[in-house]
């Protein structure tokens, strides 16, 4: 047992080494016995001994440590590009390394590899969407334009990573408008490109759009990379 240890042990990449050795730093011995012997599933989820360890470790350790290049290089290199995702694999390591197991960083890497893969699908169609509106259409043409609406009555957008890929229009609470495009323009790219459109019809007069009153007769910029349905 002791040399398959050891064996696992010297599998670890030495930036990963690097990181269990700051935080043996932070920690004291009962914090680390703490750690140690908690589930896996809690060792990156906040508690009340070691509260806010994972923003710790984002913060300090890879953003602003005479190592966090190297650190963020090494996790860029193996695919992890995310600061979450950089100091959830530290800690689950750090979790498995205490516990004398395999640290099983591949696996580790996959899952959040496969998280991402369809966000970044995602991104990539919204993008590429983005300008074929830009390009379909022109001053003085019709659009109807369904957003999602919150809980604050206001309308709000989806990013690929936090609801897009699953946002259907729900015409009890959403808002559906139609409107004149205005205007085109677009920000230092070609696939940031925005219309400029004025309200025609409005399916829930007192919803705010994007924490801002909006009425029929109004103009707003629609940003066309959108979970937003325009057509």
């Amino acid at each position: 047992m002791t040399i398959c240890s050891c064996n696992r042990q010297d599998k670890i990449p030495k930036e990963l080494k690097f990181s269990f050795e700051y935080i043996n730093e932070k920690w004291d011995s009962k914090e680390i016995e703490i750690f140690k012997n908690i589930s896996e599933n809690d060792s990156t989820t906040p508690r009340n001994y070691h509260f806010g360890i994972g923003m710790h470790l984002r913060n300090n350790l890879l953003r602003h440590h005479e190592q966090s290049e190297n650190l963020t290089n090494f996790f860029d290199s193996i695919g992890i590009h995310h600061y979450d995702d950089m100091s959830s694999i530290i800690l689950t390591s750090y979790h498995r390394y205490l516990n004398k197991q395999d640290i099983k960083l591949q696996s580790q890497v996959d899952k959040y590899v496969e998280y991402w893969k369809p966000i970044i699908e995602c991104d990539k169609n919204l993008k590429i969407k983005a300008v074929e509106l830009y390009n379909k259409y022109k001053i003085g043409d019709t659009l109807s334009i369904k957003m999602p609406v919150s809980e604050n009555n206001s309308v709000v957008d989806y990013p690929c990573s936090n609801g897009a890929l699953q946002w259907e229009f729900d015409e009890s609470k959403d808002l559906s408008i139609s409107g004149i495009i205005t205007d085109k323009n677009n920000i230092n790219s070609e696939k940031s490109v925005f219309f400029t459109v004025k309200i025609l019809t409005k399916n829930h007069l007192e919803t705010e759009i994007m924490m801002e009153e909006v009425n029929i007769g109004d103009e707003f910029k629609v940003g066309l990379s959108t979970a937003w349905k325009i057509e």
